[in-house]
């Protein structure tokens, strides 16, 4: 998969290509919590990503920009989780203990 994605980055310069999950390496680390994208669940609750279902914020009651915000999203940023080293996959599952204590943490923080 790497090859194809490096042929297919080589070949088309003017195309972005991500292969989600675990393209980690080329983007400088997971996409998740508001560093490329987040997913929105059907509840509105705003999430890292659709394979990590946990929200601290929901749009239905603030706006995009303040769910980008969000106490998840930045300490999942600040806490270099997304940007850490793994061994391949999803950051985020990998981690999913560090990603529910940042949970944990911000219900009795607020």
């Amino acid at each position: 998969m790497e090859h194809n994605m490096a042929e297919l980055r080589a070949s088309y310069p003017e195309m972005i290509f991500i292969a989600f999950p675990g393209d980690e390496k080329s983007t400088g680390g997971c996409l998740a919590a508001g560093r490329g994208f987040f997913h929105i669940n059907s509840h509105g609750g705003a999430e890292p990503c659709p394979f990590s279902p946990y929200s601290d914020i929901n749009v239905r009651k603030t706006s995009l920009r303040e769910a980008l915000k969000s106490e998840l999203f930045r300490a999942l940023q600040s806490e270099s989780i997304l940007t850490g080293e793994h061994i391949g996959g999803c950051v985020l599952f990998e981690q999913k203990d560090k990603v529910e204590a940042i949970i944990e943490r911000n219900k009795h923080n607020g």
